[in-house]
């Protein structure tokens, strides 16, 4: 066979025109010389990489990331013609790095086996290499000199918001996503300030390298300034168009923002009978210049069945069921009932305890966001402290603040028949509990970032006889921290410009820390159901449920005005859907107020996680470092969800 090798590009040149096609070309020429037997040897590759230091730790970090090389030098072995072809994607990928850091004269030198990939004899020699060690894979980097930005600017002179998020300045490192930023941002202003149609077309770009300066000129088109016009929703069934409506919040006439218009979904997507949602504007303004939307909504399936289970060594089994209808009367409306059944701990006298709910939602009642609910509840349990069959009936007014913030202001009735060591007590209450959450987690079934507080308040003004009102705080927070976030394999990520986009690392640090107070009356003056109790699942593992805190003269659980507990968990996925958890839980419970507390109870324990689409199944083995007499070692719980 007779060949002739096209000239090729040498890698370790400065970046031309050219020089991607000129190196292609010279390695399938290459490919296509070499003797049959060469061509179809099968037997592949494995090698070794290594990234020389550029002196710069970003961009270390952002080569390391984006080189395929690297991500995948572990997997299978591969053909010489893939490795090659894999090195020089590698060397282009890495020199689009460093023209984002503002390097545009930079010099990439990818060797195998110290052979450059431009020379012909690389593909032969790595074919008969096939089968035996792994070869190197060396790449090495010169920057070069920095670029800086020139003359920058648009077209057009556009309104004062969409100038301000033009941040581009002459003299800074022309870094081309930087320069790219600065374009979307000036089209999101734009359209933010109502000019729903504009466009911003990639800019005119000049390297000078004589002076090794880049130039940057936008083209700005756009526009008219338009207001929503008709606004059409598609896509009910059951749902009533005036509820979507009321929950979108928006009318034709008011002006257009991006903004306000996926507030307006998350604002209908808060409903429970709505899956999903998207708002497409139109292409065009209508006859009156304005801009009519199309709302797409799915709707949720509307009725819901639940069913879920427990065990913990020192309360035995429980069994839990639901059933819930999303859209009762078309307007969002949840009727929801629960039933639980349960042995809490495992020596009953009855051989079920129970609770068992039916409860009623009105959204949006009067005003967008308030709620109207309506729970009645009905127990009957047997514990360690005390044996209770109690009915209750409340009605809550709930108010959505923000996305992340609620408040709720209600009445309840309670009737209750309760036994601790003496004759059975009755007792009616009237209460008026006051509630107020604030979500700021990123995920409701798991979180592995940000932080939840929850404050409640309850007065109690009516206590049936001679027992004196009083009133009932818990407060509690709970806060996670992914340690591990990292960036996705191919993709760079700049730590300076804050993103946050980079999918969750494998360990994430939860704690959880609740405090309850009783003030008005004593912890004798209360009615047991409504004291502090600590210990058990939910509380302090490797301790019996209610365990912790002051016992009569029965040994039973007295129960407290006063309480503390704090939660340390530290999460990690080993494999798949696997996970590990080692934890640490603590708590007190006082007779007469926190300046009181008796000891601090610590429980200490390991868990596995297996997770799921509708949360991680868990189970926990924890051991009490300070058992009181008859405790067993360790304690067993088994559920669905995290403990906090």
């Amino acid at each position: 066979m007779h060949c002739r090798l096209a000239a090729g590009s040498v890698p370790a040149i400065r970046r031309a025109a050219g020089a991607r096609v000129a190196l292609v070309l010279g390695v399938v020429v290459a490919f296509g010389c070499l003797p049959a037997a060469a061509r179809t040897d099968t037997v592949g590759l494995r090698y070794d990489v290594a990234l020389a230091p550029t002196g710069d730790a970003r961009i270390d970090r952002t080569v390391e990331r984006v080189s395929m090389l690297v991500a995948l030098r572990d997997d299978e072995t591969l053909p010489a013609f893939s490795l090659i072809a894999r090195a020089d994607a590698d060397r282009l990928r890495i020199d689009d790095v460093l023209r984002s850091f503002g390097y545009y004269d930079a010099v990439v030198d990818v060797r195998i086996d110290d052979i450059a990939l431009s020379d012909p004899t690389l593909l032969q020699v790595l074919a008969a290499r096939a089968g035996e060690g792994a070869v190197s894979v060396a790449v090495r980097i010169d920057a070069g000199p920095l670029y800086r930005l020139g003359a920058v600017g648009t077209d057009w002179h556009v309104p004062p918001a969409a100038a301000a998020a033009f941040d581009l300045r002459s003299g800074e490192p022309a870094q081309a996503r930087r320069v790219l930023a600065a374009g979307a941002a000036v089209r999101d202003a734009l359209r933010e300030d109502g000019f729903a149609l504009a466009r911003v077309p990639p800019p005119q770009v000049t390297v000078d390298h004589r002076t090794r300066t880049m130039d940057v000129h936008y083209a700005v088109e756009p526009g008219p300034r338009v207001s929503i016009g008709a606004i059409e929703v598609a896509g009910l069934e059951r749902l009533r168009e005036d509820f979507a409506r009321r929950r979108l919040g928006l009318t034709p006439g008011d002006a257009y923002s991006p903004s306000r218009l996926e507030q307006a979904r998350r604002d209908l997507l808060a409903s429970d009978a709505v899956a999903a949602a998207r708002i497409t504007p139109a292409s065009a303004t209508d006859a009156d210049g304005r801009l009519p939307l199309r709302i797409d909504v799915v709707e949720r399936a509307r009725r819901t069945i639940r069913l879920g289970g427990a065990f913990a060594s020192d309360e035995g089994v429980s069994l839990s069921a639901g059933w819930e209808h999303r859209n009762l009367f078309g307007s969002a409306e949840r009727l929801s009932a629960d039933l639980e059944i349960g042995d809490i701990d495992g020596a009953s006298a009855r051989r079920f305890d129970y609770s068992a709910g039916l409860s009623l939602r009105l959204p949006d009642r009067r005003r967008r966001d308030l709620d109207i609910a309506f729970d009645l509840v009905t127990v009957s349990e047997s514990l360690d402290a005390y044996d209770r069959d109690a009915i209750t009936f409340g009605a809550a007014l709930e108010q959505r603040i923000s996305s992340r913030l609620s408040a709720a202001l209600g009445v309840a009735f309670e009737r209750s028949r309760i036994v601790e060591e003496g004759p059975a007590e009755d007792f009616r209450l009237f209460s008026l509990p006051l509630m107020l959450a604030w979500d700021g987690t990123d995920q409701p079934l798991d979180p592995r970032q940000g932080l939840r507080f929850d404050a409640r308040v309850v007065p109690v003004p009516l206590v049936q006889g001679d027992r004196p009102s009083f009133v009932r705080t818990d407060l509690s927070a709970v806060g996670y921290l992914d340690l591990g976030r990292r960036s996705p394999v191919g993709k760079a990520f700049d730590e300076a410009d804050g993103d946050d986009t980079r999918p969750p690392g494998p360990t994430v640090l939860a704690g959880r820390l609740a405090l309850g107070r009783i003030v008005g009356a004593g912890a004798d003056a209360v009615p047991a159901d409504w004291r502090f109790y600590a210990g058990g699942a939910g509380s302090v593992r490797g301790y019996p449920y209610q365990s912790i805190g002051p016992r009569t003269a029965g040994d039973s659980p007295a129960g407290g005005d006063a309480a503390v507990e704090a939660s340390l968990e530290l999460r990690r996925r080993i494999a798949g859907p696997w996970g590990i958890v080692a934890f640490a839980d603590g708590g007190a419970v006082a007779r007469d107020g926190l300046q009181e507390l008796g000891a601090f109870k610590i429980g200490v324990g390991l868990g596995v996680r297996f997770h799921t689409v509708i949360g991680p199944l868990r189970a926990d083995l924890a051991a009490p470092l300070e058992p009181s007499p008859g405790d067993a070692p360790v304690q067993l719980y088994l559920g669905i969800g995290q403990a906090f």
